[in-house]
């Protein structure tokens, strides 16, 4: 029984260890500046997951699926079983997001492989003596190939790693580098009562043309627990902080109302976001006799910008 102590005050040391990480990863201008704009790969902030998606994007407290590799890579662990995934989102500016992922338990740890892409439109050329277009299309997009690793390591404590390699295309540009992913939950014991920690897209600078730019590093810790519970629905909720290195610090909240285990509605609202507040959706569970248990999953989310609604899609298949 000493050994679990041991084992979380190891994981808390490191977890604590990675945040002067995270702090000397943002620009130091020695005065008020706003950190928007500093760092690349943008794609990798995009949520992937309507269940999450819906909650207001607090999924690092709940992760418990195929769907962690995208949020908490320790949520892995709880697989028993094969599970598969795809996800579509229409993005902004007529852009596409997808992205599947497959998991699967091998003596003792849960492995999963995901893939992401985000595919933008051709678009004409325009420059100053030419603001009406020069014919030349100019393209872009992003791709990003993930294995992770997780494994339970105490009935409470569960830990997970994911090793990413990101590439991406702009015009005549194009770049890649290896990132990484780290991930823990911690079950109290206290009613259901669950914390998630997540250290997301940490690797080195990178370069394109003479300009130099840092990885967009989030740092997420979260708590759920079921407020209420019975025979025939349950009630979930989740918060979360999320700290990033280009950025300002936003928190993300969540509900999902479970009905007879098989319909899930579902609500969110974020703080501080410069991209959405409220969100929304819905999951239907079911069983195939050939697929094994299926899930449908919708998120909807009201742009406040310019831009239109999000409309977020997926499809997962337990084996």
């Amino acid at each position: 029984m000493k050994s679990k102590p041991i084992i979380l005050a190891i994981f808390c040391a490191g977890m604590i260890s990675l945040i002067p990480l995270a702090g000397h990863a943002q620009y130091d201008y020695g005065f008020e500046f706003s950190k928007a704009g500093s760092g690349g790969l943008q794609f990798l902030k995009i949520a992937v997951g309507p269940r999450e998606t819906a909650m207001g994007e607090a999924g690092t407290a709940i992760s418990n699926n195929i769907n962690s590799v995208f949020w908490n890579t320790s949520g892995l662990a709880f697989i028993d079983k094969t599970q598969f995934m795809v996800s579509h989102t229409n993005w902004l500016a007529g852009s596409t997001h997808n992205a599947a992922a497959v998991a699967f338990p091998i003596r003792g740890i849960v492995i999963g492989v995901s893939v992401i892409s985000l595919n933008i439109p051709s678009f004409e050329e325009t420059t100053v003596f030419e603001p009406d277009g020069t014919g030349r299309m100019v393209n872009a997009g992003d791709l990003l190939f993930g294995l992770a690793i997780a494994r339970r390591f105490t009935n409470q404590l569960v830990i997970g790693g994911q090793l990413k390699y990101a590439y991406e295309t702009l015009d005549d540009y194009q770049f890649g580098n290896l990132l990484l992913d780290i991930g823990a939950g911690y079950d109290t014991g206290f009613r259901d009562l669950r914390f998630g920690f997540s250290l997301q897209h940490f690797g080195p600078d990178m370069k394109i043309a003479d300009q130099t730019f840092r990885t967009p590093l989030l740092f997420r810790i979260g708590a759920s627990d079921i407020l209420v519970t019975t025979d025939n629905m349950n009630l979930l909720a989740t918060a979360e902080l999320v700290h990033p290195t280009d950025n300002v610090e936003w928190v993300n909240t969540g509900l999902e109302l479970t009905i007879m285990s098989t319909l899930a509605l579902r609500g969110g609202y974020r703080f501080n976001s410069d991209i959405s507040d409220f969100t929304m959706g819905f999951g239907l569970k079911g069983r195939h006799r050939s697929l094994g248990a299926l899930s449908v999953d919708y998120a909807y989310v009201p742009s406040v910008t310019v831009f239109k609604p999000v409309h977020q899609f997926s499809v997962s298949i337990s084996l």
